[in-house]
Order: C-alpha cells, then sequence, then structure tokens
C-alpha cells in the first residue's frame, strides 16, 4: 500500500514538473558544480543511440507537456541529463561522440597524455597543440 501512495504521489509531482528549471541552485557554487558534473558525466558516453533518442522524445514530451502515464521523476531527470549531455543545447542536433559534453574528460585525458609524451621536437609539440585546440573547438 506504501508503495501505490508513492507511486501516486510521483505522478501528482509531474504536473507541476518543468524539465528546464535547474535542479540545483544556480546561484550557488555547489550547486553549479552539480549540474557540470551531471551533464560531462563520461558514463553517458556510452550510452546507446536508442537510449539517446528515448530521452530526446522524453524532454521534448515532458516540455509540452505530455508525459506518459506512469512516468517518474527520476526517469525524466535521467532523460534530461543523457538530453543535456549528448544533443547541442541551439539546434537540438545529436552531437558526435567527440563533441559531446561527456567526452570532454576522457577525450582531453588522452590528448594531455599525448601533449606530455611527444613533447621532444616541434613538429610534435605543434601537432598535439593543433589537435588540443581542435578538440576543443568541437
Amino acid at each position: 500500500m506504501s508503495t501505490v501512495l508513492c507511486v501516486s504521489k510521483m505522478e501528482a509531482d509531474l504536473s507541476g514538473f518543468n524539465i528546464d528549471a535547474p535542479r540545483w541552485d544556480q546561484r550557488t557554487f555547489l550547486g553549479r558544480v552539480k549540474h557540470f558534473l551531471n551533464i560531462t558525466d563520461p558514463r553517458t558516453v556510452f550510452v546507446s543511440e536508442r537510449e539517446l533518442d528515448w530521452a530526446k522524445v522524453m524532454v521534448e514530451k515532458s516540455r509540452m507537456g505530455v508525459v506518459p502515464p506512469g512516468t517518474q521523476v527520476e526517469q525524466l531527470l535521467y532523460a534530461k541529463k543523457l538530453y543535456d549531455s549528448a544533443f547541442h543545447p541551439d539546434t537540438g542536433e545529436k552531437m558526435n561522440v567527440i563533441g559531446r559534453m561527456s567526452f570532454q574528460l576522457p577525450g582531453g585525458m588522452i590528448i594531455t597524455g599525448f601533449m606530455l609524451q611527444f613533447y621532444r621536437t616541434m613538429p610534435a609539440v605543434i601537432f598535439w597543440q593543433w589537435v588540443n585546440q581542435s578538440f576543443n573547438a568541437l
């Protein structure tokens, strides 16, 4: 019986749920750090294309106020996390894996490792600086 009450309460909360509202207080440093860590989570790089498409549909439906029955707040928050990490904020298009926010940590670590390893010749330094700047521009 308590489970039924919990589900009913979660469904009732969805009526006023705004998927675009910040999850954490963005006026505080800790709130901004939590937001950044959420959208740059490297685990989201390994999410399937199907799940990313699901996340986009869920976010768009939530914005229209048409959430499927039985949807929980946690599902919408996870969909928003995937959406923010993989889709361009202005165009809404899915970005390639290398350009996603969730790839910044592993990609940057790999490039930094190569920059530290291959620094002995001027052409190598120039090449790896170019790779780093190109990666940052993506």
